[in-house]
């Protein structure tokens, strides 16, 4: 697996994510026979510890600030991999962080739509504890 994957591949999580800016309507959530809503986990009604996710109302501030803190994490984890304008050294420690917080966020709004994320966030995991070899060239 190249670089170039494993950079896609954190790019994705941090779009997981950001998008709990952004929840689907109940109109969006049909798009695409209602796959729109495997790719996109974040919906109106969603909830969890923190409070619930609506498209009227908003979404939980605690809730804000683990997921923009999280794909920051991940975007510097992206960047590093493919080279640009961060260490390539950071890129194991910011992925690994930027995974926690992602399944930290899945978890606490756990649903259906939340077990893609979180299978990308055990898999940069995995990668990065696992195999230290990986991504180190």
């Amino acid at each position: 697996m190249s670089r170039w994957l494993l950079a896609f591949f954190l790019v994705v999580q941090a779009h997981f994510a950001a998008s709990y800016l952004v929840p689907l309507d109940a109109r969006s959530q049909a798009e695409f026979g209602g796959l729109l809503r495997w790719l996109w986990p974040w919906a109106d009604g969603d909830g969890g510890p923190l409070g619930r996710v609506t498209v009227a109302a908003g979404f939980p501030v605690a809730g804000f600030f683990l997921a923009m803190a999280t794909a920051a994490l991940l975007l510097v984890a992206a960047l590093a991999v493919a080279g640009f304008w961060v260490p390539r050294a950071w890129w194991r420690p910011t992925a690994v962080l930027g995974a926690a917080l992602l399944l930290c966020l899945m978890a606490l709004f756990f649903g259906p739509t939340k077990l893609l994320p979180a299978a990308f966030a055990l898999g940069t995991l995995y990668l990065a504890l696992v195999e230290p070899s990986w991504a180190s060239g």
